[in-house]
């Protein structure tokens, strides 16, 4: 994946937060860093949020993609960040954390 293909991808979750078409709910699970059934992302706090936050929009967004095809361009995602683009992400996510229910 080059850089032009991780940036519309990362649009693509931008996009999804402000559509507010997924609800964002921590929830402390065993085995699981993460899990979506398309309308609800929960993410487990004891785990790497940002990996994880990315993996499940790519779940939401492109839900007939394999997990592996999910993984590895989260991962890719994930890995070409800037800091900008961190910041921007992580400011997203709390906006949308300050309207959730943690479980």
């Amino acid at each position: 994946m080059d850089e032009k293909q991780a940036s519309y991808y990362l649009h693509r979750v931008y996009r999804l937060l402000k559509s507010d078409k997924a609800t964002i709910v921590f929830k402390k699970m065993r085995t699981k860093r993460g899990e979506t059934d398309q309308k609800t992302i929960w993410l487990n706090p004891r785990e790497s949020i940002l990996p994880t936050f990315i993996h499940e929009c790519l779940h939401v967004l492109y839900w007939h993609w394999s997990e592996t095809k999910v993984e590895k361009c989260a991962m890719q995602i994930f890995n070409r960040l800037t800091p900008r683009q961190t910041k921007n992400l992580l400011l997203r996510l709390a906006l949308i954390i300050n309207k959730i229910n943690i479980e």
